[in-house]
């Protein structure tokens, strides 16, 4: 029987069960701000207080991709958020609240969000969205939510560095989080241990925000606490585009050797990558990859710090690399599948066509890693490589959080 074409795979998309799931920790209100020309040209947009500001967004814009701009000094940091206060709306953010709110909406049986005193307007979304609540630190929740700055901006609207794929995307600002916000208080180790014990997947964010290797050392310890508990656990954790090597460093040295699973993007594969091979990034990391170089770099991510599943998703195409000793490369691939459709829906744009990037990307690997066990599946000695070309929307009116929903919707669905 010949082999199915990208549309009849995704319209076989086949049912599974889905794992009851914990996410932390990162919870926050996002104000989407939509970016046009007559923005770019606004008086509010060119006060002096916004020079750096609309100098990191152009440079997102520049390279299409998502970047975030941690900003430290707190009086600036509430300026900004005084001079946006009226314009746009406000959503559920942070990874953590992202993905809780929408495994929540895809049928997940239970989602507990483990996150430090959310503010009434995040609690109240989490509630109605039927996330449950693990508040670690016993403190009230403050009266006001923090809100994280997020700039979505179209495709066309300023040139492009060479090679980058004209696309939506988004530019975030926000404050500085402690470390604290991430990290479980050592006298509610055990409160914590008993209330994770039946859960089965742990999608894990805020990493970002530890600085010093004990402060990652006790991220990392939190981790095995929780796989200790329940040998069925299965920890996935999901990048940000963070420049800091010392940051970055952590992460992969403390973090990822304790994880099971990573979700990332292409900018963030590059950063990870300078930093294995301690180089240091010119301009910002940005780098433009060839679809079988990020294979490439992901598979050494994957033998070097000996995580089981690596998750890249970059426009037109998902990747994900995982061990031979645990893959169930069907059960992968549908998954990849199933996520792809959730973002399309969460985008909602119009007009569905599969990608003819993705298709392209697909080629290109076939040549280098092929030929397929089947469609979308190869394999080598240590890993199997799972790719799909992905669903293209036109005229989408989302862009934020939607690397999140991708990557919890193909690590609760897959079966590793």
């Amino acid at each position: 029987m010949a082999d199915k074409t990208w549309q009849e795979l995704y319209n076989d998309v086949s049912s599974f069960p889905i794992n009851s799931s914990i996410v932390g920790f990162n919870v926050n209100l996002d104000r989407i701000i939509p970016v046009t020309p007559a923005f770019l040209k606004s008086a509010l947009f060119n006060q002096p207080v916004m020079t750096e500001l609309r100098s990191r967004l152009l440079h997102s814009m520049h390279t299409c991709t998502a970047e975030e701009w941690f900003v430290t000094d707190h009086h600036l940091y509430q300026q900004f958020t005084r001079i946006f206060a009226n314009t746009g709306h406000l959503s559920i953010g942070g990874q953590a609240g992202i993905a809780a709110v929408h495994l929540a909406s895809i049928g997940c049986p239970e989602v507990l969000c483990i996150a430090h005193v959310p503010g009434p307007y995040s609690r109240k979304i989490l509630d109605d969205a039927g996330v449950n609540l693990l508040n670690l630190n016993g403190c009230k929740s403050p009266s006001t939510d923090t809100i994280h700055l997020i700039f979505e901006y179209p495709s066309g609207i300023t040139p492009v560095a060479d090679g980058v794929i004209q696309r939506n995307n988004r530019f975030i600002v926000s404050p500085l989080h402690p470390p604290e916000s991430v990290l479980i208080p050592v006298d509610k180790e055990i409160e914590f241990s008993a209330g994770i014990a039946r859960y089965d997947r742990a999608f894990l964010s805020g990493y970002q925000y530890l600085r010093t290797d004990e402060e990652f050392r006790r991220a990392a310890s939190q981790c095995l606490l929780m796989k200790n508990n329940n040998h069925y656990m299965r920890i996935h954790v999901e990048c940000v585009s963070v420049t800091d090597t010392m940051v970055i460093s952590g992460f992969i040295h403390h973090i990822l050797p304790v994880a099971d699973s990573i979700g990332l993007n292409e900018h963030e594969l590059v950063l990870l990558l300078h930093c294995l091979y301690q180089q240091n990034p010119e301009n910002g990391g940005f780098e433009v990859l060839s679809p079988v170089q990020l294979v490439k770099g992901a598979l050494e991510i994957c033998k070097k710090s000996g995580i089981k599943r690596l998750h890249l998703h970059t426009f037109g195409y998902y990747i994900l690399i995982i061990r031979n000793d645990c893959a169930h490369p069907g059960a992968s691939l549908n998954a990849l599948l199933f996520a792809s459709r959730a973002v399309v829906k969460a985008a909602q744009g119009i007009h569905e066509e599969i990608s003819l990037a993705g298709i392209s990307a697909y080629m290109e690997i076939n040549k280098i890693f092929g030929p397929p066990l089947s469609p979308g599946i190869f394999c080598n000695t240590t890993h199997t490589i799972v790719m799909i070309p992905t669903i293209i929307v036109k005229d989408i009116t989302k862009s934020s959080g939607l690397g999140d929903i991708l990557s919890s919707s193909a690590f609760v669905a897959d079966a590793f």
